[in-house]
């Protein structure tokens, strides 16, 4: 077996089996699901932003940090209004910190660029916190933990079954020009993975096996996209990795990329059952 692709196999297995402790742990009340899944939107969109400034974005580091732990934590504590209104007065605050910093370091900067500035801000915050916060507001529904839980599963069992197959048998490149990585053959046990995941989401939350595979099949399509999503934003900024804190993994960011457009698609998929 080539020693290029297990050398980082192992670092890597470690860390998602310990995150996956973690959260199953975390499943013994919900608040500690939000808690958990308020300080991953955290430490990434820290990541991102930090990402961004390297690349000429200046996007204020800390108070991102901020948005992406309140945002997630106050959508599960207060509901929906708050998930909305925390959003709008982070992007609010994070726009003003860069306005009085300018003005304090009579900084001379083109208008162009920092309305830049702004909107980059406000994308890193609806980018990560405001999706993930979708998870915690599924905590607030009747068995937002099976929900949650399904959600996440399903996710790594795309990402895992993708990974490990893509990685010893993959040949055919996905997409080069924007994840090299990626392989058909690695998408196709990624199908596999996301109809696991839905059936036992489907066992999960008591819902038909039919809407299990539905439920699988859109946070495939979610997830891929969410992958290449965070690629082309990785090539575009001309980093390898949003972070380092997670061996074989990157950082946070890396781990939860799936996970971002994938809580607003199951979110939408646990209310569609409300109307069946």
């Amino acid at each position: 077996m080539d020693s290029s692709k297990t050398k980082t196999l192992g670092p890597r297995l470690a860390v998602g089996f310990g995150l996956g402790g973690v959260l199953i742990l975390s499943m013994i009340h919900p608040l500690a699901v939000a808690l958990f899944a308020s300080t991953a939107s955290a430490i990434g969109t820290y990541e991102l932003a930090n990402a961004m400034r390297k690349s000429g974005w200046h996007v204020p580091r800390f108070p991102a940090a901020v948005a992406g732990l309140l945002i997630p934590l106050f959508a599960y504590i207060f509901g929906p209004i708050a998930q909305w209104l925390t959003l709008w007065v982070s992007v609010g605050l994070m726009v003003l910190w860069r306005v009085v910093y300018l003005l304090w370091t009579k900084k001379r900067q083109p208008l162009k660029q920092t309305l830049r500035d702004f909107g980059a801000s406000a994308f890193a915050v609806i980018y990560v916190p405001l999706l993930l916060s979708f998870a915690t507001v599924m905590l607030i529904e009747d068995n937002g933990r099976a929900w949650v839980f399904g959600l996440v599963f399903t996710v790594a069992m795309i990402d895992t079954f993708g990974y490990l197959f893509g990685r010893f048998f993959g040949k055919t490149k996905l997409s080069p020009a924007i994840s090299p990585k990626k392989t058909w053959e690695g998408l196709f046990a990624s199908i596999i993975g996301g109809f696991f995941g839905g059936f036992v989401t489907s066992l999960l939350t008591g819902e038909p096996l039919w809407f299990g595979f539905i439920f699988g099949a859109a946070l495939l399509v979610s997830s891929v996209m969410g992958d290449l999503s965070e690629s082309l934003i990785k090539r575009d900024l001309n980093v390898k990795d949003m972070g380092t804190i997670l061996p074989g993994h990157g950082g946070v960011m890396d781990r939860i990329d799936s996970l971002l457009p994938s809580s607003f698609v199951a979110f939408l998929l646990s209310h569609l059952v409300l109307y069946l």
